[in-house]
């Protein structure tokens, strides 16, 4: 697993796999309304080329923005409840208490200068137009760059109409050869990637010219067209549209553009085979890429009978789905896309969205996405009950690369089913995002199904509210962790459930443990044990209580007691493969050694909780590992950089929406931030933990691990200047510190842009930093 899936960067401008054409006059305009507008709307129909001009745009500006750009990509949110989490992902604040996201984000923001895009708004243009508001009044440094099909209808809100690619009119024959046109341009570079060494020539380009004319300079159109050079020439291909488009625009009283892209996409649907249509239309069901797996349970027929209600429609056999895919991968229909080193298949909204009409044409829609529904919650439930084994670490993956599929299914199921297995189902993505670090998250499912559709009668509708109960807890929200218990235990009693009851004793064990009441705690959990063992329950979130109950024993003062339990549930997840649970044991068991005056041993049980909670891609136990290792560090006598990791767990901690693990975690964080004060002074220690805080978490985790060298703090210890910057680059730093960006420092020292972008490269490589914002803290300290 690469390191970088650690920080959720899915906020970061996406890799471009094809080249960039023409557009020089749009970019300008983005910029000049980006620097004086705070809220500017790129709008166009599908396919136009929106999101590509909003990256490149983004990109552009980046420089201006000290706190720099994210994108967000809104294309598989499927409900408005979604959003504020998606933006919070790609700002990297992915796991808050429910209902409190809003707050989160401006809270993040308030202070930020930075551009936020929001790519595809127009299936959520309410949600999106309410967002943007709040965001917008609450930071005053804040831009947002939006594309949608429509306006948002924001007070102070700037809309650019996104138009097609310039055309040559074939009726005018000077000019075309000597200065191409975008169009040309474009239809040229993707023909090339089609057929090699294929280029526009005296022979062939009046007819490019008029292809690329009868397409509108619509870029999605011009690249569908450029696909058929595998079978036509381009002449064939333009004879061809010709008479589609005729059709299309004699039949539809729709603006000439968006007839135009239909008939292009519906040329290239009737060059598909009927058994390629018939996968594109199935295939719209996935919100997010798939594999190939997924498309032939969910998209195949299992035989001709199932096919015998869709006259017309014709069967796709499972073992056909793979050539047909390969067929719609050859015409541009479905990209192939690689992903934590698997393939993957995707398409573009504009055409997934035309398949999703077609099947609905076909009567056939509910059918399928029913179908992937099930197939998606048979994994959930083989995945929870895998997950206390050696498999956990391949199910997290699965489940991670299907993010996008796994959530609009439980938006369907809450539409669609209320029933025992969805419930199951239900617990079992809230056990997956669990052990992703995803308490937020695995709250607002379970929350949302409880509140839509109410606790089932059976005993997956008690487990459902022990688990509600547990993740409040969790959450440290303990009022509503009480109220859910109660009901879950209410039930439990009713019906002599004594699995049910092993898990409310240890909803209540937890409770104890963060209300700071370790003997009630312990009595609990002990409890809970014996209930569990007696119900012969198997479950990755029982050997948790274990976990707690070790801590509980920690903060009663009894620590051989709390390195017993540890050691033990340590031992007995390694045996069995797990590894989640195994790394929490390790960190209380590391945190009892450290109580002991042993740092070499609690860095050793810490180190290694945080390689497996790195692999796990848990940040919520990443922070935990963080926090408690920065503290064996300063007990060590290592403070500075104790208090860098004390500031990274910071940091991590905030994003993932928790507070400290218990009052006992509380005490400790007081206790070795006063020793990290003694032997650093204050200042050093507030420079240590900002310059903590400035750590990528993939850096701070391989810091913490000894697998880099460390970046020195700031050098703001002693008060001097720290690394030798010249006169004119201090002059800069003061500059930054003051907020200016590269061309505004640019006009006040009457010198180049180039020429202060390079400064403020020099002044980040010297004090190795990574961003401004850290420039203007250590200017701050410098001078204070």
């Amino acid at each position: 697993m690469a390191l970088t899936t650690l920080e959720q960067r899915s906020g970061r401008l996406p890799a471009e796999l094809t080249s960039f054409v023409g557009r020089r006059e749009e970019l300008a305009e983005v910029g000049r309304l980006l620097e004086r507008c705070r809220l500017v709307t790129l709008m166009g129909p599908g396919g136009v080329g929106k999101t590509r001009l909003a990256v490149h745009a983004a990109a552009r500006a980046r420089d201006r923005m000290p706190d720099g750009v994210c994108f967000v990509d809104l294309a598989a949110v499927r409900g408005p409840g979604l959003l504020p989490l998606a933006v919070a992902e790609a700002l990297g604040l992915p796991d808050q208490v429910p209902g409190a996201l809003l707050d989160t984000l401006v809270a993040h923001l308030a202070d930020r200068r930075m551009l936020l895009v929001l790519d595809t708004c127009e299936h959520l243009v309410d949600g999106c137009a309410i967002l943007a508001e709040a965001l917008l009044r609450s930071a005053p440094g804040l831009r947002v760059l939006a594309t949608s099909r429509q306006p948002l209808d924001v007070a102070g809100e700037h809309t650019l109409m996104v138009a097609p690619l310039p055309c040559a009119d074939p009726a005018t024959a000077t000019g075309v050869a000597a200065a191409p046109c975008d169009s040309t341009l474009l239809f040229a570079d993707r023909a090339a990637a089609v057929v090699p060494g294929w280029r526009v020539t005296d022979a062939n380009r009046d007819a490019v010219a008029a292809l690329c004319h009868r397409l509108d300079g619509i870029p999605l159109a011009i690249e569908l067209a450029a696909v058929q050079l595998r079978a036509l020439s381009v002449e064939e291909t333009l004879q061809r549209l010709d008479s589609r488009i005729l059709r299309i625009r004699g039949r539809r009283t729709t603006m000439s553009r968006h007839q135009t892209l239909r008939a292009a996409i519906e040329w290239s649907h009737e060059l598909c085979t009927p058994g390629e249509r018939l996968l594109w239309a199935r295939l719209s069901v996935f919100a997010g890429d798939f594999d190939l797996a997924t498309a032939e349970h969910v998209c195949c027929d299992a035989d001709t009978t199932d096919a015998a209600d869709r006259p017309g429609d014709g069967a796709l056999p499972a073992a056909e789905v793979f050539d047909v895919l390969a067929g719609l991968v050859a015409k541009s229909v479905v990209l192939r896309v690689e992903r934590d080193g698997a393939t993957r298949y995707r398409m573009l909204d504009t055409l997934r969205e035309y398949g999703a009409e077609r099947l609905a044409e076909l009567g056939d829609a509910e059918r399928v996405r029913a179908r992937a529904y099930g197939r998606f919650a048979a994994l959930v439930r083989r995945a929870a009950g895998a997950l206390a084994t050696g498999e956990q670490a391949e199910w997290l993956d699965w489940a991670h690369r299907e993010q996008a599929n796994l959530r609009a299914q439980c938006e369907f199921a809450l539409r669609h089913h209320s029933d025992d297995q969805m419930t199951r189902a239900a617990l079992g993505m809230g056990r997956i995002l669990t052990l992703q670090g995803l308490i937020g998250e695995a709250r607002h499912w379970a929350d949302r199904l409880l509140a839509e559709r109410g606790p089932e009668p059976g005993p997956a509708g008690t487990e459902l509210l022990a688990l509600s109960a547990w993740l409040a807890a969790v959450q440290n929200d303990l009022a509503v962790s009480r109220t859910l218990v109660d009901q879950a235990e209410e039930r439990a009693h009713a019906t002599g459930d004594t699995r049910a009851l092993g898990y409310t004793h240890q909803v209540r064990g937890t409770i104890a443990v963060y209300s700071g009441h370790p003997e009630e705690a312990i009595g609990l959990l002990t409890e809970a044990r014996r209930l569990h063992q007696a119900a012969g329950t198997a479950d990755v979130l029982v050997p948790i209580g274990e976990v707690f109950l070790a801590q509980a024993c920690l903060a009663a003062g009894d620590v051989p007691a709390a390195l017993g339990h540890s050691a033990a549930t340590a031992a007995a997840m390694g045996e069995a493969g797990e590894q989640w649970c195994r790394s929490y044991a390790l960190c209380v068991h590391g945190l009892a050694l450290l109580t002991t005056g042993d740092t070499d041993g609690a860095a050793r049980d810490l180190r290694a909780a945080l390689r497996v909670k790195r692999d796990l891609r848990d940040r919520l136990g990443i922070a935990l590992a963080l926090d408690l290792l920065g503290a064996a560090m300063i007990a060590d006598g290592d403070g500075a950089g104790g208090a860098r990791l004390l500031g990274a767990a910071e940091r991590c901690r905030s994003a993932t929406g928790m507070g400290l693990f218990g009052p006992h975690h509380g005490m400790l964080r007081e206790l070795v931030t006063g020793q990290a004060r003694d032997l650093l002074g204050e200042r050093g220690f507030e420079a240590a933990c900002r310059d903590g805080r400035a750590l990528d978490l993939d850096d701070a985790v391989a810091e913490a691990l000894g697998e880099c060298p460390g970046r020195s703090a700031p050098a703001v210890l002693n008060g001097a200047a720290g690394p030798s910057l010249t006169p004119r680059e201090l002059q800069i730093a003061e500059l930054v510190a003051d907020g200016l960006t590269n061309r505004e420092i640019a006009d006040r020292l009457v010198i180049a842009k180039r020429t202060a972008d390079s400064h403020v490269e020099h002044i980040l490589a010297k004090l190795r930093f990574s961003s401004r914002s850290q420039i203007a803290e250590w200017f701050a300290g410098r001078t204070g």
